[in-house]
């Protein structure tokens, strides 16, 4: 068994689904839940994803912690209760940036093993109903070790994703954020505005509500997603979101340009080119 007792603080679709994956393992003995969210902790509960309701104080009660909250809720909830860690306690968290959060324990004199964690799993769906055990199985899970972080914690932890069935990542903080500033971040900004430029337009005629097909709610399906969650990341990563912001409006532009000169050729072949290394990508070649 890896780990005794695990905390798990943030019980909503990733910490639940983890709760529910960490006892699918049998490497864990005790996990206590929590969450200021009573619905969302009961919710948990009952689905089974935790064995004991826990306050901020059982902290201290745990080898393994795991933050999986939004990210300006885990760096306040951290800093209010870094007294109540005890040292050699693995704490991780679960967030979609990772810099800011490194540099804080960067910044630490030990005593704590903090990883970097950021599960490449999720859905537009939130809450702990919509939660499942294999959410992360073959999945990619980036880790981020601090400095002060031991490499046995960390091999540790790293075990332990292995046996939820995700792909351990070990990258650095700042190029993980520059990264998923294009591969995750810009991606919701898209579905996000676009969707918004269908709700201007019906604003003056619904029509354009009656006719959206499969492909307009397949691309704007993440336009669900958590509000709350997504400001946190777009204020923690916001110099790398707005330089993927402009390099995808220079496409569009060009695209625009192409489009109204009548080069149809010319974006034909920027088409297949973009299938063609879309099918590379996921492995069809």
């Amino acid at each position: 068994m890896l780990f005794e007792n695990v905390m798990i603080v943030g019980t909503g679709l990733i910490g639940a689904s983890l709760g529910l994956a960490l006892k699918e393992s049998q490497e864990v003995n005790k996990i206590i839940g929590y969450d200021n969210n009573i619905h969302s902790l009961q919710n948990a509960l009952e689905i089974n994803s935790f064995d004991l309701i826990g306050s901020i104080s059982d902290l201290s009660k745990a080898n393994l912690i795991i933050f999986a909250t939004p990210v300006e809720t885990t760096k306040k909830l951290l800093l209010e209760n870094l007294k109540s860690i005890n040292e050699n306690t693995v704490v991780t968290d679960v967030g979609s940036t990772k810099e800011e959060i490194m540099n804080l324990f960067d910044s630490l004199n030990g005593g704590i093993n903090f990883i970097g964690g950021h599960p490449l799993a999720g859905s537009e769906k939130s809450g702990p109903l919509n939660a499942k055990k294999d959410l992360f199985k073959n999945k990619p899970y980036i880790l981020v070790r601090s400095k002060n972080c031991e490499q046995e914690s960390f091999e540790k932890f790293k075990t332990l994703i292995l046996k939820i069935g995700a792909t351990p990542i070990i990258l650095d903080a700042k190029i993980h954020d520059k990264i998923l500033a294009v591969t995750s971040h810009l991606p919701q900004i898209v579905a996000f505005y676009l969707m918004k430029t269908l709700m201007d337009l019906n604003e003056t005629d619904n029509t354009y509500l009656n006719l959206t097909g499969s492909g307009f709610k397949d691309t704007t399906r993440l336009a669900g997603s958590d509000a709350k969650m997504w400001i946190d990341i777009f204020k923690q990563n916001k110099d790398n979101i707005i330089e993927s912001l402009t390099i995808f409006e220079k496409e569009l532009k060009k695209f625009k340009r192409k489009l109204a000169s009548d080069k149809y050729e010319k974006i034909k072949e920027e088409l297949e080119s973009i299938r063609s290394f879309k099918t590379r990508s996921e492995g069809k070649e």
